[in-house]
């Protein structure tokens, strides 16, 4: 199975499922997550994708550590990471290892603006 443009990690189901479905009809991959736990399953485990976007506040492990793990594995290491939170403050610490922060509701030119900076966009058909 070919890896996916996007990662998608947020543990609400509306979000998860209208903004992977948003992207999809934008032509890109999208597997998602639930929680930081699955979605750290799913890097280990497959290949890469070209973006995750990720929420801060999820059970299991939540955003900001799974974050500082992709961070300290050098194989991920590199990996885009976008934050989407509904937080109003944000740690420098937690920022500075994203390469965005979107505030939610998401603004979906800026997540395909995002998107379109780190991934191959797939031809459909």
């Amino acid at each position: 199975m070919p890896s996916p443009d996007i990662l998608l990690v947020d543990d609400d189901a509306d979000i998860r499922e209208s903004l992977a479905l948003a992207l999809e009809l934008e032509g890109y991959a999208v597997a998602t997550a639930r929680h930081g736990g699955e979605a750290w399953q799913q890097l280990a485990d497959g290949e890469l994708p070209g973006l995750v976007l990720l929420d801060l506040a999820m059970p299991v492990l939540d955003g900001a550590k799974l974050l500082s793990r992709i961070r300290d594995d050098a194989r991920l290491r590199a990996l885009p990471v976008v934050i989407l939170t509904a937080f109003s403050s944000l740690t420098a610490g937690v920022t500075a290892h994203a390469q965005g922060c979107l505030r939610k509701p998401v603004d979906l030119d800026a997540v395909l603006a995002f998107a379109a900076q780190h991934c191959a966009r797939r031809r459909a058909g």
